[in-house]
């Protein structure tokens, strides 16, 4: 059993070493130097690779069970499901993210509905079944992936035309210059550009910005997303640890001031928020399946906004892989908007989305899309089907052991 945990946490390192360097980038933007910052990163990495060492624990329990080809998918999902809430989360390298040639069942079962299925298939490969089952199971969810319903998704009919600005900067009279040359009525500005103000829109010409802000509500300081023309606001509820929210109260307070981190005390969104016609999601909040399903659902198009520039060079593209994803999840067009890049207008469809404005590049992009209100089957269940298959899964297999064991 100890060999099977040491296994998967050795690959869980090369994995989660390979997947998320960009938290040394993070970490080390603040100033917490080289060695402290490779010793954080080191302390996340090895966390992360517990729930491979988990996984390799389970291969070795369940070897023997006549259920095994779906307890260990069951698994493998309800670890990933762990992960994505437990110390605040860390959802964002689902093994059905990693290659969007298998995004055919993202509109039925999601990002990690998809890991499910390809822990599935390798299961039903190395398992000792008959060829006429093993090759007929196996061969249909590969297709399905390949070719399922989310390569082949039909849009709205209602078009709108919108544009992103990237500004590298939080200047706001750049941000005004490059927004007074778009052509478009609707502009999108990345998150947390400045507090919100009115006056901040004075000699921009007749448009409406959705765009990122700091706001007050009494005591309560908010990221926000707010459209200028009809106030609608949404919350950043998905807070980044030490960045934007001190973890454990105080006793990690040393930790931010010795990092040099501001905004460490904002406030958490509430979970249910008015909608309007667009639904907004704010940074990683995109990572999150509970919030993005929320967020999305009855809703036209989403609008991500986000800073990326605290996170190196390698996470802005795994950021803009998630948000391509969940055009395909939704059905819905992303229109995402950062401070330095990747901006891109996103279709759930190939060959349909704008040109991106690269990382480092400042400017502006103005595309079409399309408006559809119809959820897909995922947006309206998300996880929770799966879920539940998997947690009975696993309590019919530990209650068949159990049995055998008493009986013996």
């Amino acid at each position: 059993m100890i060999r099977f945990f040491q296994l998967g946490f050795f690959i869980g390192l090369i994995f989660w070493s390979i997947s998320i360097s960009w938290v040394y980038e993070a970490i080390n933007f603040y100033g917490a130097g080289s060695l402290l910052s490779f010793f954080m990163t080191a302390l996340i990495i090895c966390y992360l690779s517990l729930y491979f060492g988990l996984f390799g624990i389970a291969i070795k329990y369940f070897e023997k069970s006549k259920l095994k080809i779906l307890i260990l998918p069951s698994i493998f999902f309800i670890l990933e499901w762990v992960r994505s809430w437990m110390l605040s989360g860390f959802p964002g390298q689902n093994l059905g993210i990693l290659f969007d040639h298998f995004w055919g069942l993202l509109p039925i079962i999601g990002v990690a509905g998809t890991s499910f299925i390809i822990i599935l298939v390798i299961c039903i490969l190395v398992e000792k079944l008959r060829m006429v089952y093993k090759v007929p199971i196996s061969s249909i969810l590969i297709l399905l992936l390949l070719f399922g319903p989310g390569h082949y998704q039909n849009g709205g009919s209602e078009k709108l035309r919108v544009s992103v600005v990237q500004p590298l900067s939080n200047d706001i009279y750049l941000l005004k210059e490059i927004t007074n040359k778009t052509d478009t009525d609707i502009v999108v500005w990345p998150e947390s550009v400045s507090w919100y103000n009115e006056d901040i829109f004075n000699g921009i010409e007749e448009k409406t910005i959705i765009g990122g802000f700091f706001r007050k509500d009494g005591e309560n300081t908010y990221g926000s997303i707010i459209n200028n023309r009809t106030q609608h606001v949404y919350d950043k509820r998905n807070l980044v640890p030490f960045g934007e929210f001190q973890p454990f109260g105080d006793l990690l307070r040393p930790l931010s001031n010795f990092f040099n981190i501001p905004d460490s005390s904002l406030s958490q969104g509430s979970y249910d928020q008015d909608k309007s016609d667009w639904s907004g999601v704010v940074c990683w909040e995109i990572v999150f399946n509970n919030t993005f399903v929320n967020r999305v659902k009855g809703t036209e198009y989403i609008v991500h906004i986000s800073n990326d520039s605290w996170y190196g060079d390698s996470m802005p593209e795994l950021h803009l892989k998630h948000a391509r994803a969940r055009a395909v999840e939704s059905n819905k067009w992303v229109v995402r908007s950062t401070t330095d890049g990747i901006s891109q207008i996103i279709s759930p469809r190939k060959g349909e989305s704008s040109e991106k404005i690269n990382k480092g590049e400042a400017g502006y992009i103005s595309h079409e899309i399309t408006l559809n209100k119809n959820d897909t089957w995922y947006v309206r269940m998300g996880d929770l089907p799966l879920l539940a298959f998997s947690f009975i899964t696993l309590l019919i297999t530990l209650i068949i052991d159990f049995r055998k064991k008493y009986e013996s």
